[in-house]
């Protein structure tokens, strides 16, 4: 650290201000469209915000102008459940986007009073390992944690000139930026893959198309959506080639009522394997994912650790990982587990974990697609027991649900086909995004105490992001 770096009190440079009091009748329901009320379920641990659908809050009434948030500004959790206590302190800024925002209660805004700080710098000086000690030390409280104005502006650092305060916040947000990157390019080919189940599997649209040119009957809970395929069928987006491999016709089954004539109502506890059985020894270091590890959208699993296997879900790559318990259910924890070092490799997480696993030409992009499947999650929300806050899905409720599969395979193999390189992508800049963020979360602290100087940290980021 060189002799310009100016020892300094966080209160000198910023100031805090809390968040209105918004009450339970100002929220809307999930489509209106008002302004989103910024929630501490909006924070990533990591850092940034992940505005997920399950997880936005939208105000219907007035609310005083001030609390309108700009692009760019600051906020800071500033309580927080003790189990959840590596959220306090975490940082997020605002997006420039069509949205609008609103500074909630117990979430800080900062203002910066000072031109020696860059915002972006403060951010990541949010995130350093001695920021967020200085929280803990100082944090009120026995379940839940709560910090202060004071107590933030108390943190004494380091402060290097604003020049290189830049150009740390640039290194690192270079890095961010490419794992946003990663991410969005993700849950675009992951939406394609879930369109096209939904698609072929679901609505069974080639097979309405076919009937509808041969002139076969529709059955009448599919006229809505016979409506809705002569309409592609006359703009031309109806894929004819694939078509030509499904059914033009329907059976009415006992299980599903109507599905493909010539398809078979199968049990999922038939047609996949739940819980597969796996040896793990006891004590063995290996890969641990725990219920904060799995996304609400998307797969991608992230905070693995290795851990010594004591119990719990094992799993192996090219397994999903379904939440059982409420309300991780209900908000989508769903991931795939594509982080194992090699196929024979065995991993495990939490005790509230359903392993999913492919069977025969239900292969992993179809195990995917279903645990996101409406259907599926609203059959297995439904069948939850237990106490008000602790219900969990039995493994019985895969006995009852049905799905419909092709007898003729080729359906199933052009299925994986299409969809397989979708996941395998996804699945490399997943494992590229483990990389840049175990790289970003090792020049973090080491830029902030000037440990490692600029032209070094700007050497190993062009290298990672070539």
């Amino acid at each position: 650290m060189g002799n310009e770096w100016k020892k300094i009190r966080l209160g000198d440079l910023i100031s805090i201000t809390h968040g209105y009091a918004f009450k339970g009748d100002d929220f809307s329901e999930a489509n209106f469209e008002g302004p989103i009320v910024v929630t501490i379920g909006n924070f990533d641990y990591t850092g940034g915000f992940r505005f997920e659908s399950t997880k936005i809050k939208r105000c219907n009434n007035e609310y005083p102008a001030e609390y309108e948030l700009l692009p760019g500004d600051i906020l800071l959790v500033m309580t927080c459940q003790t189990e959840g206590g590596e959220i306090l302190g975490i940082p997020g800024i605002i997006p420039d986007d069509n949205e609008t925002y609103l500074h909630n209660q117990r979430l800080g805004k900062i203002i910066i009073k000072s031109s020696e700080v860059s915002s972006k710098y403060l951010y990541w000086l949010f995130l350093s390992r001695d920021f967020n000690l200085h929280l803990r030390v100082t944090a009120t409280g026995t379940k839940i944690l709560h910090t202060a104005p004071k107590r933030i502006e108390s943190f004494v650092f380091y402060c290097p000139p604003l020049p290189e305060q830049k150009a740390i916040a640039h290194i690192l947000g270079s890095l961010d930026d490419k794992i946003e990157l990663n991410r969005r390019m993700n849950a675009t080919l992951e939406g394609m893959a879930q369109a096209l189940f939904k698609s072929w599997f679901v609505d069974f649209d080639p097979v309405i198309d076919n009937a509808l040119i041969a002139g076969n009957p529709i059955p009448d809970e599919l006229t809505e959506r016979a409506e809705v395929r002569s309409k592609a069928l006359v703009d031309g987006t109806a894929n004819r080639e694939v078509a030509k491999e499904f059914p033009a016709a329907f059976q009415l089954t006992e299980e599903m009522g109507w599905i493909p004539e010539g398809w078979e109502a199968m049990r999922l506890s038939q047609a996949i394997k739940i819980n597969p059985s796996v040896k793990l020894s006891k004590g063995k270091v290996v890969p641990f994912a725990d219920m904060k590890a799995l996304p609400t959208e998307g797969y991608s699993i992230n905070g693995v650790i290795k851990k010594k296997y004591s119990g719990g879900a094992k799993f192996q790559n090219d397994d999903v990982l379904l939440a059982r318990i409420t309300p991780c259910l209900e908000n989508g924890k769903t991931g795939l587990v594509d982080f194992l070092p090699s196929p024979s490799d065995v991993g495990f997480g939490s005790t509230e974990f359903i392993v999913l696993r492919g069977k025969g030409e239900l292969s992993l992009p179809y195990i995917a697609c279903l645990a996101r499947e409406e259907s599926f999650r609203l059959h297995c929300i439904q069948s939850m027991v237990g106490s008000s806050g602790r219900q969990r899905v039995q493994n019985a409720c895969f006995e009852n649900f049905y799905v419909a599969c092709p007898t003729d395979l080729f359906v199933l193999k052009k299925f994986s086909e299409i969809t397989q390189h979708m996941f395998k992508k996804s699945t490399e800049q997943s494992k590229e995004n483990h990389t840049l963020t175990n790289l970003r979360d090792t020049l973090l602290p080491k830029l902030i105490s000037g440990e490692l100087r600029i032209p070094e940290a700007e050497k190993l980021t062009e290298e990672a992001l070539v």
